[in-house]
């Protein structure tokens, strides 16, 4: 199975462009889409779940072209928004069978045994007969999970995964997620937090102001961030100016004063130790100086 993202382009009525020529290709998998809050992250998903209409380009998966058959697709999706609701006069397990209806499972026992699974794999099983609304925000995230997974989609398009999870839920949500792409399915992240894509994804896309800056694997990001990640320990004077010079990734306090993470092409005026970057750095360093000279060659070409 593979999406494919052809020239695609938003511009809403009041003239903001949330994307741009967008061209990108998604197989099987774990795929990551990192970017700024206002990136266009949350456009694209709701295009691909046929929530909105792009102004021009097309979509096609597996070599079906979205607009044309809506129906079909539909089918094999599964989505959580950021903003999920659920209805709160229902029960968790009430909830999850009535988005299984929607899904398409007509099966009463197939519903029965689909609920059972799934509620034991978000850890919400003990929950199942308690009010959706009067679970905590973690657990209700989680039930937004449930009922993106309910119908086992071939394609599953979540939009900021682990907002409101605490650290041992991210890790169980990470983990579900790992198992169920052992098989032909696409799953989509999109994010701002960098550790969701680190952890799970093997390939991934950088999107910014509404165009792909970055595709490729996590890997190969954080290959171009090598030799441009410094620890800096500074006494406090030191500590204004590298502050206000580089962009700061991490500040600890040492006996000698501060111990530092930065990134920059390379230091001035300030002794530093190289440090192995993570997808975090890459990330920062990217943002901080490879898309800034992909703007100034694209204003030289312009010019």
């Amino acid at each position: 199975m593979e999406i494919v993202i052809h020239d695609l382009s938003k511009i809403y009525p009041n003239g903001n462009r949330a994307l741009l020529n967008l061209n990108l290709k998604i197989g099987h998998g774990i795929f990551g889409l990192l970017g700024p809050n206002g990136a266009g992250k949350s456009t694209l998903m709701r295009i691909l779940v046929m929530l909105m209409e792009p102004s021009s380009g097309m979509v096609t998966v597996n070599g079906m072209e979205l607009a044309r058959y809506r129906k079909e697709i539909r089918s094999w999706l599964g989505y959580l928004p950021q903003d999920f609701h659920f209805f709160p006069k229902l029960r968790s397990g009430e909830f999850l069978d009535y988005m299984a209806r929607l899904s398409g499972m007509k099966n009463r026992k197939e519903r029965s045994d689909a609920i059972e699974r799934i509620l034991e794999e978000v850890g919400l099983f003990e929950a199942r007969d308690r009010m959706a609304s009067k679970l905590s925000g973690g657990m209700k995230r989680r039930l937004g999970i449930a009922q993106a997974l309910i119908h086992r989609p071939k394609i599953l398009v979540i939009d900021e995964p682990t907002t409101g999870l605490d650290p041992e839920e991210r890790i169980r949500f990470r983990n579900l997620l790992s198992e169920i792409s052992a098989g032909e399915v696409i799953i989509i992240l999109s994010t701002h937090i960098v550790g969701d894509i680190s952890s799970t994804c093997s390939h991934m896309a950088l999107l910014n102001k509404g165009e792909i800056a970055f595709s490729g694997s996590p890997e190969e990001l954080i290959h171009e961030a090598r030799g441009h990640v410094w620890l800096i320990r500074a006494d406090d004077e030191a500590y204004h100016r590298i502050n206000a010079r580089y962009p700061v990734i991490s500040t600890v306090p040492s006996k000698e004063g501060w111990a530092m993470q930065v990134v920059a092409e390379k230091l001035e005026d300030f002794k530093g130790e190289p440090v192995e970057p993570n997808l975090e750095h890459a990330y920062v360093h990217f943002m901080e100086n490879k898309l800034k000279q992909q703007l100034e060659d694209r204003m030289e070409t312009i010019l």
